[in-house]
């Protein structure tokens, strides 16, 4: 009885925590492309943007970004859409972690972060967050 109790305890808490994070707010964000965002960097340099499409996946493809203290260890980068021009930095132990590993191919995400980049080819986002619209599974 004990151990369900504590089993009743631990979803309650997990279910407060999660009715509690509300996540970035969409309209704090300036909706954009990647295709503008790169074209029109040096004036939205740590500009609040959104960027939506197709996951592609994560992987080592990804630097050390010692200007704002990013490590490789300490955050997951994937990235969007049919154009992977914006490397997405998400903190390893954000709420949106969970979902990232669930995602598969196809799937719709939408980032939520401040954008900058280091030389002349290498555009990143540091996440705030992410939202996700699954693909249909539904048959043609």
């Amino acid at each position: 009885m004990r151990a369900f109790r504590s089993g009743i305890a631990a979803v309650l808490v997990l279910l407060a925590g999660a009715v509690g994070w509300s996540g970035p707010n969409p309209a704090e964000y300036k909706r954009i492309s990647q295709c503008v965002l790169v074209r029109e960097r040096q004036s939205l340099v740590g500009t609040k943007v959104q960027l939506t499409g197709e996951f592609l996946g994560g992987g080592n493809f990804c630097y050390k970004v010692p200007k704002v203290n990013i490590h490789t260890k300490n955050y997951l980068c994937f990235a969007v859409g049919k154009t992977c021009i914006i490397r997405l930095y998400l903190k390893k132990d954000d709420p949106g972690m969970d979902l990232l590993f669930r995602l598969e191919p196809g799937d719709e995400v939408t980032a939520y972060g401040t954008f900058d980049y280091m030389g002349t080819d290498y555009n990143y986002m540091i996440l705030d967050g992410i939202t996700v619209k699954k693909k249909s599974t539904a048959p043609p």
